[in-house]
C-alpha cells in the first residue's frame, strides 16, 4: 500500500478503507509534526496540532477534490498551527513559568544546552518573520515542498512564494548576525 499515490490512497479511505489512510499518516507524520512544531510552544502542543491536521483531514476527505493531498495536508496543519498561536497569545503565559531548570549533567550536556540555545535563537528570529514568510520558510525547510505547492497551500503565486523565501533567508540572516554581535 505504501507504493500507492497520495490519491489513490485518499480515494480508498473515501471507499471506507482504513489502513489507506493510516499509510498516509506515516508517509507525512515527520514533516506534519516538524511544520507543527515551528508553531507550537512545547512537543505536546505539537504533537496536539499534528494529531487534530490529520483527524481534520480524514474528516474532511470527501471534500478533497484533487491537487496535491501533500499541500492540502500541509495547508490544515498551517491554519490549525495559526490559529494555536492566536488563541495562546490571547493567554498571559510568561516565558519563565514555562522553562524547566536546566539538571547538572556530564560535559556533553554543555554542547546539547549550546545547541538548545542556538535553536531557540533561531526559533526566535523565526519568529520575528512577517507571516508569510515565516509560512514560505516552514513549508520549504520542514514540509520540503518545492514553491510551486508551497504557492498552491498558501493561495499565492509561485514567484511570490520564491520572494517571500529570499527575503526569510536574508532577514534571518541578519537578525542572526545581530544575535551574534550583540551576545
Amino acid at each position: 500500500m505504501e507504493l500507492l499515490a497520495d490519491a489513490e490512497l485518499l480515494e480508498a479511505f473515501r471507499a471506507g478503507d482504513v489502513k489507506a489512510f493510516e499509510a498516509l499518516v506515516r508517509r507525512y507524520q515527520r514533516p506534519v509534526l516538524a511544520i507543527a512544531r515551528r508553531f507550537a510552544r512545547d512537543e505536546d502542543d505539537a504533537e496536539d496540532l499534528a494529531q487534530r491536521a490529520f483527524i481534520n483531514a480524514s474528516e474532511r476527505a470527501e471534500g478533497w477534490r484533487g491537487g496535491s493531498f501533500k499541500s492540502w495536508l500541509f495547508r490544515i496543519v498551517v491554519n490549525l498551527a495559526k490559529n494555536h498561536v492566536r488563541d495562546v497569545s490571547r493567554f498571559d503565559r510568561s516565558v519563565g513559568a514555562s522553562e524547566a531548570e536546566p539538571e547538572p549533567v556530564a560535559p556533553e550536556a554543555h554542547q546539547r544546552l549550546e545547541q538548545r540555545e542556538e535553536q531557540e535563537t533561531l526559533r526566535a528570529a523565526v519568529a520575528l518573520l512577517p507571516r508569510r514568510q515565516r509560512e514560505v520558510l516552514l513549508l520549504r525547510i520542514d514540509g520540503d515542498l518545492p514553491f510551486a505547492e508551497i504557492a498552491q497551500t498558501l493561495g499565492i503565486t509561485e514567484v511570490n512564494a520564491k520572494v517571500n523565501f529570499h527575503h526569510a533567508v536574508q532577514k534571518l540572516k541578519t537578525l542572526l548576525k545581530a544575535d551574534r554581535t550583540s551576545s
